[in-house]
């Protein structure tokens, strides 16, 4: 669904933009002119002086500004103060604040008062309507508001203040004559139409919205011009007239067209008209504004106006290319329209599907689905197919912890919260050199809940069957200091938390609602095999149910990262050690109190000391640090530090008024320097810097014998006493730097001084030679002017200049001067310091150290040049704001906790995003200098990219120096994304072009190696290897012959002939003894040795007589044929004689037994037993252990076998027993023969039975029949059978055997009843 911008706002755009001679509105709309719209024209306000501003309200006040009087800036008799705005409509509103200090205002239209207003309350009252007038005529109006300096009686003042004003009845007409109004901060670097393009050295001047339209101005000097390239027909040029600015020369379409005047006698004016151009042919022209180069004075500019007609659209671009936004998140976006006076910039908003995200007319995006989904929202100039495209990612609602990849350009703070929220970059990539180091930094943000164990880890990185280990990958998180947002630690300056400490790794926890960074670094290996490289990144924590994976990969090209030496970059970082010893021993924490230096004395460069500072300043020699800096005086600085910087040599003065110097500290110093490769006298490499023959308050301290006191005395340069002291000093330094091998790196230093110091300065080093007329070295960071002759920097071997005084004009005499000392071998590179916008501060964007790099390359300078190193405030973990400069002016590095410290004082170092970067500069450029050395063509190249950096507006803010508008630093950020990316191209055009050359150097030493061969020689190697010799020499030969053979040809031609050589050793074997061996085996018989023995023979002979018939054969293969056949022939085992006679026997008796005599079980048993020991005797093969074995086995199962019993003595008994009478017995008598009779019977029919139980069985009822006894007469106990019963005696005992006989039989069968 298309939605349309609505006129109201496309006039509030127009008249930001430009100033249509006639607006175009529809009937009845409104129009908010907010206080911040200043200026002269139509709806913009024009205040009188003394008014202020404030600014970062956007709860309080429409725009978050308002505007505001107090009387305490009024002189009486001046005018009242009052503020105009022009508007054209049928109706005007006023809004602002009622408060108890303010006053009446009075109201006046047309130059006509109608009214007054009280914007007195005795509480605040937000911002409201304070006024309205309507029923005017519809046209253009001027409304005036004065304040009265008169007040209601319950006021406390009659101070004045407005939020913004509303024009009623606005209508909507058309014209086609326009009138643009071109800000002096709308630059260009091209040839972009109506934008101002500086050239030459111009600064910018903000903040002050009272003296310059949209309170900015841009200023320069002789030779310095600025160009519009426009389209009308007439161009107007507004500036500030001041006896200080000359007069300009104007040129229009390269042809002279007058002059601007921008002088004036009195006091300076502001806004004035200075040239008017003649009417102009409708079309494209171009203005050049010029201060001439033999002038005086400055050249300002403020504004320019341009007259035209409609001007068609040509761009249209967005504020943001990719978002992510969770379900119900919204996010505006908004839209530029070039040229920026275009008459037409309607815009129309669509989003490709609504069920995901929806856009509204002002451009703000609503994220819809609750799932995750994706969709485009375009944005089309009206009428046109001008349109750009925002990809929109939606997600569901973030309940812990949201996680992208982020730039490591730019500076991000706890401030940009809101916006981090909508990033989704998922994936990197870059690309390396071999020996490279790339930097990512990862970015999460948490909801309102706490984050716990936040982890970031990687994975290693594969190309093919190339791997870079994760083990080169470091993973940090950022860590927050405090610090001010300005220099000087000015009281106005909010205090900020910024993540300027690369810290440590693992896990983290993330407070709620706080956004959290991490550095990633990859070190590519110098033996990285080229190739594109993939991993992932990926970040976990306790809450979240699916980490975030992303997807990172980086070309390795070939080509190997060059060292900084090796491009003789110099880089020059300035050291404190003095600050490094004083934080780890706690001093100055409270810098007001008296703070002994007793224990620092005797601390001072030991090796305690030294170990504090070690692993820092090898890490500043791997970066290319070659420079020292070495206080040779007291305080060479004035104090800036916060702690003392003390003189590394100690100056005495004699009683005899002779002085003496002690070198003690300086010399433990300059070899703590070479110890960490920083400095290698011996080899002529680095600089020692001493510091300085111009102290800033030119004082030198030295202890007086005379006195016993510390003298600090004040020397002018160049008077008798400056030079007396200075040559009697600088006689014995340079006595003491030969002695130790120093002298000739040793510069004598000063830094900042005037040419009246200066001068007097270099003229004492310069005169004072040893024997060989040599004098010290010189160096000196100064504010150079660009319009000096060289005959004194000629005289300097080290200069450096402020990037401040950098000459950008076409003169372009910083690069000219550092190119006419590159011809001399005299060093020149740039230093940035307070002041200098892009910056090195904890509160610029990481970048701009990279961008300084660039810009050392551009300006053909050595190097650069920064203080400082190390030199620490107070509080490095607390507060880093600094009292006199921006924070982190004074360190790249961070020390560690001093609880982490050793006994023997250990310390390592924190790095910080703004180093890294300024390292990833120094290789950039590196690499370029390496490239330009590859050939004029790759020279050329480097030199038009680097060509296009020109140093970018600042403006103060809070007094320090920062980009001059937003505009102006995404132009730093690009510049150094654009620098990046030009070094990649013409890197991979090198890769690409890389001439081959083919060498046969070694090819042709092993062709002549191989042509000493003899014939001789060959006759005692193996034929099949002189068969490949002879090949591979004669190819050889050949491809040496051969002016058109690849590398890759001959390459492979010396490995051929390279391996047929190491096979020359392949002699042929002596086979005789081999032979003979082979020989005697011939009357072995197989049968007379195991068959495992006989076979290990049959194969050592096959294996010998293979060797016997390969005339390739060497002695080894020879002598391991005979080896292994002597073995086997000693292996031989011979068969074993098997007595099978008593098996046999054991199995003949056996056999010979009858079968119905033995009870069957134990006949059963023996029965496996026999079949076992029966094939035993079969087997021929079997073993004496075997049939051992068998034998024994059966003669057990013999032995157990059971003879059937004899049981007719138990029939005869049993049939005696049931012979008798049971009457004629006791009946308890009779009951035990009853009760024996049955278990006789049950043995007698058991067919299992053995000897043993039948004799049982009878012992038993033999027993019993003797045990009876007869019945007495008269016994009443007798037998319960009544007489005549007897004959049931016997039949009763059957069933009663049978019923036993049942039972056994039912167990025999394990049937079991319940």
């Amino acid at each position: 669904m298309k939605r349309r911008i609505g006129a109201i706002f496309l006039a509030l755009m127009m008249v930001i933009s430009f100033l249509p001679l006639t607006i175009v509105k529809a009937e009845g709309s409104e129009l908010i002119i907010n206080d911040s719209q200043i200026g002269n024209e139509l709806h913009q306000i024009s205040y009188s002086t003394g008014w202020g501003d404030s600014t970062g309200y956007p709860d309080r006040f429409y725009g978050g500004d308002e505007h505001w009087f107090n009387f305490s800036n009024y002189v009486d008799g001046d005018p009242l103060p009052s503020f105009e705005v022009k508007f054209k409509g049928t109706g005007i509103e006023l809004y602002g604040e009622k408060q108890s200090g303010l006053g009446i205002y009075n109201i006046y239209l047309d130059g006509e008062k109608i009214d007054t207003v009280d914007a007195y309350s005795a509480t605040s009252v937000a911002s409201g309507k304070l006024y309205e007038k309507t029923g005017i005529e519809y046209g253009e109006h001027t409304l005036k508001v004065e304040l009265s300096k008169t007040k209601n009686a319950a006021s406390s003042g009659t101070d004045g203040e407005i939020d913004y004003l509303k024009v009623l009845g606005v209508k909507e007409e058309v014209t086609d004559n326009y009138v643009s109004k071109i800000e002096d901060s709308e630059t260009t670097t091209s040839d972009e139409l109506f934008k101002f393009k500086y050239t030459g050295n111009w600064k910018a001047s903000t903040g002050y919205p009272n003296m310059f339209s949209n309170g900015d101005e841009h200023y320069a000097y002789a030779g310095d011009y600025y160009e519009i390239t426009f389209i009308g027909t007439k161009v107007e040029i507004y500036a500030t007239k001041d006896s200080g600015h000359g007069v300009y020369d104007v040129f229009i379409d390269d042809v002279a067209a007058g002059q601007a005047d921008g002088t004036i006698t009195g006091s300076r004016v502001h806004k004035q008209l200075i040239y008017t151009s003649e009417e102009l042919t409708d079309g494209q022209h171009t203005i050049k504004v010029m201060l001439p180069e033999d002038a005086t004075g400055a050249i300002q500019v403020d504004f320019a106006k341009v007259y035209h007609g409609a001007i068609n659209p040509s761009e249209i671009t967005l504020s943001e290319t990719d978002i992510c936004l969770e379900t119900g998140m919204t996010k505006e976006i908004t839209a530029e329209v070039a040229p920026s006076v275009a008459t037409n910039k309607k815009v129309v908003w669509e989003s490709n599907d609504e069920s995901v995200a929806t856009v509204d007319e002002d451009g703000v995006i609503t994220a819809v689905s609750s799932e995750e989904a994706n969709t485009v929202v375009t944005a089309t100039v009206e009428g046109t197919d001008l349109s750009a495209s925002v990809n929109v990612r939606v997600v569901p609602v973030v309940e812990f912890l949201s996680a992208y990849v982020g730039s490591t350009n730019v500076l991000e703070t706890q401030d940009d919260y809101a916006n981090l929220l909508t990033n989704y970059t998922n994936s990197w990539k870059d690309v390396a050199w071999k020996g490279d180091v790339l930097s990512s930094k990862i970015v999460t943000c948490s909801r309102d809940k706490d984050v716990h164990n936040a982890e970031i880890t990687a994975s290693d990185f594969v190309s093919g069957s190339s791997v870079i280990s994760s083990d080169n990958v470091e993973i940090k998180w950022l860590k927050e200091v405090s610090a001010n947002v300005g220099r000087n630690r000015p009281s106005n300056a909010p205090v900020k938390q910024f993540p300027d400490v690369i810290y440590k790794g693992g896990k983290v926890d993330i407070e709620p609602e706080s956004a959290k960074f991490a550095w990633v670094t990859i070190n590519v290996p110098k033996d990285a095999k080229p190739g594109l490289y993939q991993g992932t990144v990926t970040v976990k924590a306790d809450e979240l149910e699916k980490p975030y994976e992303f997807k990172y990969e980086f070309e390795v090209l070939d080509l190997v990262q060059p060292e900084t030496s090796e491009t003789n970059t110099q880089i020059q970082v300035w050291q404190h050690p003095f600050s490094v010893a004083n934080h780890y021993l706690g001093l100055g924490k409270t810098p007001s109190g008296g703070i002994t230096n007793e224990l620092a004395e005797d601390f001072y460069f030991t090796e305690e000391h030294f170990n504090l500072m070690r692993d820092s300043m090898k890490e500043y020699a791997s970066m290319g640090g070659k420079d020292v800096v070495a206080n040779i005086v007291e305080e060479a600085w004035n104090h800036q530090s916060y702690y003392s910087d003390p003189s590394m040599v100690k100056w005495t003065k004699k009683t005899d008024g002779t002085f003496e110097f002690n070198y003690t500290w300086y010399d433990a110093w300059i070899n703590f320097q070479i110890e960490c490769g920083v400095i290698d006298p011996e080899k002529g490499i680095g600089q020692i810097k001493c510091y300085s023959i111009v102290p800033w308050n030119n004082q030198i301290a030295y202890f007086d014998e005379a006195t016993g006191r510390t003298v600090k005395k004040s020397y002018g340069p160049g008077n008798a006493d400056w030079q007396e002291i200075w040559t009697t000093f600088l006689t014995d330094f340079m006595e003491h730097s030969k002695e130790k091998g120093w002298f000739d790196i040793t510069y004598i230093s000063m830094d900042e001084r005037g040419l009246d110091q200066l001068q007097p300065a270099v003229e004492l080093i310069s005169g004072l030679t040893d024997e060989n007329g040599v004098s010290f070295k010189i160096s000196s960071a100064f504010n150079f002017n660009n319009s000096s002759s060289y005959d004194f920097t000629d005289q300097i071997d080290d200069i450096s200049i402020n990037l401040g005084n950098v000459d950008q004009s076409a003169n372009q005499a910083t690069k000219a001067l550092a190119t006419h000392r590159k011809e001399l071998g005299l060093m020149t590179t740039i230093y940035t310091c307070t002041g200098d916008y892009p910056g090195n501060f904890v509160i610029s964007d990481p970048a701009d150290n990279n961008w300084v790099m660039w810009y050392t390359l551009a300006q053909n300078t050595d190097g650069f040049m920064r203080w400082a190193w190390d030199n620490w405030v107070y509080d490095m973990e607390g507060d880093v704001s600094y009292r006199y400069w921006e924070p982190g002016d004074g360190w790249f590095i961070y020390p560690v906790e001093k609880d982490v410290v050793d006994e023997e004082y250990n310390a390592s170092f924190y790095s910080t995003p703004r180093y890294e970067m300024m390292k990833k500069g120094i290789r950039d450029i590196n690499k370029a200098k390496y490239l330009m050395e590859q050939s004029d063509e790759l020279k050329a190249k480097i030199d038009e990219l680097v060509g296009t950096l020109s140093k970018p507006k600042q403006t103060t803010s809070y007094g320090s120096a920062v980009a001059a508008n937003s505009t102006v630093r995404q132009s730093t950020l690009n510049d150094v994304d654009r620098m990046r990316a030009g070094i990649i191209e013409i890197s991979k055009e090198a890769v690409a072009n890389k001439p081959v050359e083919v060498s046969k150097v070694a090819l042709q030493i092993a062709v002549e190696m191989a042509s000493a061969v003899t014939t001789e020689d060959l006759d005692k190697v193996v034929p099949a290897v002189v068969t490949e010799f002879n090949a591979a020499l004669e190819e050889a030969r050949a491809i040496l012959a051969n002016d058109n053979a690849t590398q890759e040809e001959v390459d492979a031609s010396f490995a051929r002939l390279s391996v047929a050589m190491h096979m020359l050793e392949f002699l042929k074997g002596d086979k005789a003894e081999l032979q003979d061996l082979v020989d005697s085996t011939a009357d072995l018989v197989e049968g007379n040795y195991t068959e495992e023995s006989w076979s290990a023979l049959q194969e050592a002979l096959t294996n010998a007589n293979t060797v016997l018939n390969n005339e390739n054969a060497m002695q080894e293969e020879v002598d391991g044929a005979y080896d292994n056949l002597q073995a086997a022939i000693n292996g031989l085992e011979e068969a074993e004689v098997v007595d099978k006679s008593l098996l046999e026997a054991m199995v003949n008796k056996v056999l010979g037994l009858e079968e119905d005599k033995y009870i069957a079980s134990s006949w059963q048993a023996m029965l496996p037993e026999l079949e076992a020991a029966q094939e035993v005797l079969g087997n021929e093969k079997a073993t004496q252990v075997e049939v051992d074995e068998a034998c024994d086995a059966l003669t057990r199962a013999y032995l157990n076998l059971r003879l059937k019993p004899n049981k007719d003595l138990l029939a005869d008994l049993i049939n005696k027993a049931n012979g008798l009478n049971s009457a004629s017995y006791t009946a308890n008598t009779w009951a035990v023969v009853e009760n024996e009779v049955i278990k006789a019977q049950a043995v007698l029919e058991d067919p299992e039975a053995s000897e043993a139980e039948v004799k049982a069985a009878h012992a038993a009822l033999t027993k019993a029949l003797e045990g009876l006894e007869p019945v007495k007469a008269g016994d009443t106990t007798a037998n319960a059978i009544k007489t005549g019963d007897s004959s049931s005696v016997g039949i009763f005992i059957g069933l009663s055997v049978l019923s036993i006989l049942g039972l056994r039989i039912f167990k025999k069968r394990k049937y079991f009843f319940k």
